[in-house]
């Protein structure tokens, strides 16, 4: 009988903890690569990836010294679950982009924050293609296989409530965004997620959901610079609550008959 990855609620934040503190050398990684005469184009991959690449081969040592399997199934769902899933992640972004509007942008604080974000996305979207390439492809494969494969799949094996799992593992996922919007968007999107990979048990599932997340926000962040709410302006209230009560009708319904094929799937 296979000895399988658990975790708990201390480890998971230590194990974050040590993910956050990986990132602040992000700041010399990005100098030494600079030094290096390393094209500018493909800083921002490398820089972004290590801290992962470090953590990843952290956890696979600890895991071979003590003869742990994590388990990190690849395995593909039905094609009708993923036109359910993927119908409902689009309605999880638009209650999601709602409730993340709400968050102020101006202040001296969480204003300044908020610029300081525009300005870090538009210095880095000079660069498109490596960009792209880490928001849209890197971004979901490394967060997904840490935040879902590792910690709520550990969680799960640890016997961990699924709900309490789901919930703590996003809100660790937010935290590591470092901001308010974001934050709302890791609890929201991420809990969505972290369900999908309950019923599923699939990596590659999560992994496709957050690629359509990345690449929606990109498209909309591209295409609507000057918009700050292009989905939610202040004209058309009723029409705004309207969208809001399908996108939860649709979650839920959808939500009950995945727990429902859970067994199946």
């Amino acid at each position: 009988m296979r000895n399988y990855f658990k975790i708990n609620y201390i480890e998971s934040i230590l194990l974050i903890v040590g993910f956050t503190a990986l990132n602040f050398f992000n700041i010399i990684i990005r100098k030494l690569l600079i030094y290096v005469n390393l094209p500018e184009n493909m800083i921002f991959s490398i820089s972004y990836t290590l801290p992962f690449i470090f953590l990843f081969i952290f956890i696979s040592h600890q895991a071979q010294k003590k003869n742990i399997f994590i388990d990190l199934s690849m395995k593909l769902s039905p094609w009708y679950i993923y036109c359910i899933i993927f119908f409902m992640m689009l309605c999880m972004i638009i209650i999601n982009e709602y409730i993340s509007s709400l968050v102020p942008r101006e202040g001296p604080i969480l204003g300044n924050m908020y610029k300081e974000i525009e300005e870090f996305i538009k210095e880095e979207i000079k660069n498109p293609i490596p960009f792209f390439s880490t928001t849209i492809l890197l971004a979901p494969i490394c967060e997904e296989v840490l935040f879902r494969g590792i910690i709520l799949n550990g969680m799960l094996k640890n016997k961990i409530h699924p709900i309490k799992a789901i919930l703590f593992s996003s809100f660790l996922f937010g935290l590591t965004h470092m901001n308010p919007w974001q934050f709302v968007g890791g609890m929201i999107i991420g809990s969505f997620i972290g369900f999908i990979y309950f019923i599923t048990s699939s990596i590659i599932d999560c992994i496709l959901l957050h690629v359509f997340n990345n690449a929606f926000a990109i498209f909309t962040t591209f295409f609507f610079m000057k918009n700050e709410d292009p989905l939610f302006s202040k004209e058309g209230n009723m029409n705004i609550v309207l969208i809001l009560i399908m996108s939860f009708i649709i979650i839920m319904s959808g939500g009950i008959f995945l727990f429902k094929k859970k067994s199946k799937i």
